[in-house]
């Protein structure tokens, strides 16, 4: 295996230990210190926020500069982010909470380059391997994450939940070391100024962003609402952060294999399927509330995201010229931190409004949809 392609997928396993940390705890957090409840899904929200504001700037900074540069900031503002969480938990402040969430977000921006960077190490033949092996070190951070974020609570107690965002600014630290020993230097060449942006025009980049953008809004959306429809079922903390770590084991743990599904058998094909699976995880919420309903419906849900995940990204990388890869990626990119943006907003609202099993059916009703769309443009984007 390459050598960036480890360093890359051992920090992503870093990232992911401050998003298992971040999903279990900050809505929890929340309602804790938020004035109100209706606030107490506002700090998840604002790390996309955060990535929104940083995801297309990083991008064509690091097109100038090179992919190190943009991943030292991510990793800086999560250094900084968890400091700042441990300050907010002992000051039991809202406002400080609220701005570690935001410098998260920045680290959560410069995250989503770590697969695009393995794209630039290997030929594109290889694309979805190489994405898959980034993804997949994130399964370090599900098997031993919900762990060590327990005993890092057990073992500083007071204030509740110090050890884990503790043990966030670790990761981070260690983070940042890793991705020292990556290329300082561009990793592609800058596009021309003057060059329209031609990907603007091209169906099937779109296509592209918008599946991983829905992919991605789901995910978000199902995710954060879960602990919430947990905690109103009555289940522990501790219940939900095992729900969540199998949800990303779900999440990754096919990155093994969705790469190559990709390259062999092409991205529409694994991108109904990773539909499917979405469609299977609504179902297993339906059917019950039990905390094995949860880890099902999870689990599933992680594994619909992979597939839709990998799938849409190398449909859209694979429909700019490659001049332009700085603009179409960060606009890409811009897009699917909207889309979860809107999903991490509107989940609060909609488990409140319609319940958990009810979220699950409407769901459902739109999967369905977005199948038949890509089936359509399938047939219309057909050489003829």
């Amino acid at each position: 295996m390459h050598p960036k392609i480890v360093i890359l997928s051992l920090v992503q396993a870093c990232y992911w230990f401050a998003v298992l940390v971040g999903i279990s705890l900050s809505t929890v957090i929340g309602l804790q210190l938020a004035p109100s409840e209706s606030l107490a899904t506002l700090p998840y929200a604002l790390i996309s926020v955060g990535a929104l504001a940083a995801t297309y700037l990083l991008s064509m900074l690091m097109q100038r500069y090179g992919r190190r540069l943009g991943f030292q900031i991510g990793a800086v503002s999560g250094v900084l982010a968890a400091g700042l969480a441990m300050l907010a938990l002992s000051m039991q402040s809202f406002v400080i909470f609220c701005t570690a969430s935001l410098l998260m977000g920045i680290y959560q921006a410069s995250s989503v380059y770590y697969r695009l960077a393995a794209l630039d190490e290997m030929p594109p033949q290889q694309s979805g391997m190489a994405m898959g092996w980034v993804l997949s070190g994130s399964l370090l951070a599900a098997m031993l994450g919900p762990s060590l974020a327990r005993f890092a609570n057990q073992a500083v107690t007071e204030p509740k939940y110090l050890g884990a965002y503790g043990l966030v600014a670790i990761f981070s630290v260690l983070a940042l070391i890793l991705i020292s020993f990556l290329n300082a230097k561009p990793a592609m060449q800058a596009a021309n100024k003057s060059t329209p942006a031609s990907f603007l025009k091209l169906p099937a980049y779109w296509l592209g962003v918008g599946n991983t953008a829905f992919g991605q809004g789901v995910m978000m959306l199902m995710m954060l609402v879960a602990p919430l429809a947990m905690h109103q079922h009555h289940y522990s903390v501790d219940a939900g952060m095992s729900v969540i770590g199998w949800h990303i084991i779900g999440m990754f743990l096919p990155s093994f294999v969705s790469g190559k599904l990709v390259d062999k058998f092409g991205a529409q094909y694994v991108l109904l399927a990773g539909l499917g699976v979405f469609a299977l995880s609504a179902l297993a919420s339906i059917w019950g509330t039990t905390e094995m309903h949860y880890h099902i419906s999870l689990f599933l849900l992680g594994i619909g995201w992979n597939l839709m995940y990998v799938a849409g990204t190398n449909q859209y990388n694979q429909a700019y010229p490659a001049a332009e890869k700085g603009r179409a990626q960060g606009i890409a990119e811009l897009v699917i931190a909207i889309a979860a943006i809107v999903g991490v907003v509107s989940g609060g609202v909609l488990i409140q409004s319609f319940g958990w099993q009810s979220l699950n059916l409407g769901l459902l009703v739109v999967l369905g949809l977005v199948a038949g769309l890509n089936v359509w443009a399938r047939n219309r984007l057909k050489p003829k």
